[in-house]
């Protein structure tokens, strides 16, 4: 089978879907499919509009012959991937792991609503945001579209109007387990993009109060390389994403991989899919965040979540998503 991905972006740049894009990429060609890879480039320095329809171009050529297209996003990737599917029919397939919109209207405002509540307020959007959700509406009307949970299906479903024929559901990959090291103190680890939504002043607020009552717990923030981000989990005593909504945060998934118990949103795909290994807060609440922080302080429920961690079993490789974006395809 032939494969085109079109990656707006792709390692050595940073983010979740140029690791994902990469990976996918090696496990389809491990599985003996035929895949062309469709980056920007130099086409970058070019305005919004313009570099969109040059990659639209580019894709138009090199996606030649190919029995579908993947696009990682649903604008810089997805909209010229959904104009080569209008002029050839050639099949499109869109994942979404986040949503644009969402966190657009969340830097532009700081008004921190879940993305749960994000389509009921339209009113407050400004031209950007609203050209934007109109572009994304018209790409998915010519895609089939690939969540990586139920949870973003269903928001996304509702506020776009999706057909529930052209929706599928491939959950995010979940590695090889990391052997933990014991932690040496009760530090509790916060890596994560300095923006608005990660709800880092609330959250400091919140740890404060727990800490009058637990002073030798201690937290680590800023940001840091994936590889030294294991190495950081694996010594921790706790991992921390408060955050007012996450759609599949693999640093969830990678807590659970290192052995380390956690607390996150409750605003999230992985708050029920996870619920039994971590702690479940309020990320408006600064009490339940903060309630959130003693809980796992407490060393009873820290040694009965380690416990269920350590007998996490599941694994989800990139070889079995690849396979099962194929059957998507077929």
């Amino acid at each position: 089978m032939k494969i085109t991905l079109a990656a707006s972006i792709y390692p050595p740049e940073i983010g979740g879907p140029a690791q994902y894009a990469k990976s996918l990429k090696e496990a389809l060609e491990r599985a003996g499919h035929s895949v062309a890879l469709v980056r920007y480039g130099g086409l970058k320095q070019f305005p919004s509009g313009i570099r969109h329809a040059l990659y639209a171009i580019k894709l138009l050529f090199k996606s030649r012959g190919a029995d579908a297209i993947i696009a990682f996003d649903t604008y810089s990737g997805g909209l010229p991937a959904a104009i080569v599917r209008l002029l050839t029919a050639r099949p499109l397939i869109i994942r979404i792991g986040g949503d644009f919109v969402w966190e657009l209207y969340i830097e532009r405002t700081k008004d921190l609503v879940p993305l749960t509540e994000m389509y009921r307020h339209k009113e407050k959007w400004n031209w950007k945001e609203k050209i934007v959700f109109g572009v994304t509406r018209w790409v998915l009307k010519r895609a089939l579209v690939v969540f990586s949970s139920r949870w973003l299906l269903n928001i996304w479903q509702s506020a776009y109007g999706i057909d529930a024929n052209r929706v599928r559901v491939i959950e995010n990959a979940i590695g090889a387990r990391v052997e933990p090291v014991a932690p040496q103190k009760k530090n509790f680890i916060f890596f994560a993009r300095q923006i608005a939504l990660k709800n880092a002043a609330a959250f400091r607020r919140a740890f404060a109060k727990a800490k009058t009552a637990h002073p030798e717990i201690t937290l680590e923030e800023g940001m840091i390389p994936h590889e030294e981000l294991e190495k950081r989990m694996r010594e921790c005593y706790a991992v921390a994403l408060p955050s007012i909504s996450e759609v599949t945060p693999n640093y969830i998934i990678d807590a659970i991989r290192c052995g380390k118990p956690f607390l996150l949103t409750k605003y999230s795909g992985y708050a029920e899919r996870f619920k039994e290994y971590g702690v479940i807060v309020d990320p408006r609440s600064e009490d339940d965040m903060a309630r959130g922080v003693s809980e796992l302080a407490t060393p009873e429920t820290y040694e009965r979540l380690r416990s269920r961690i350590a007998a996490f079993k599941e694994s989800h490789t990139y070889d079995d998503i690849a396979r099962e974006f194929v059957a998507v395809i077929t």
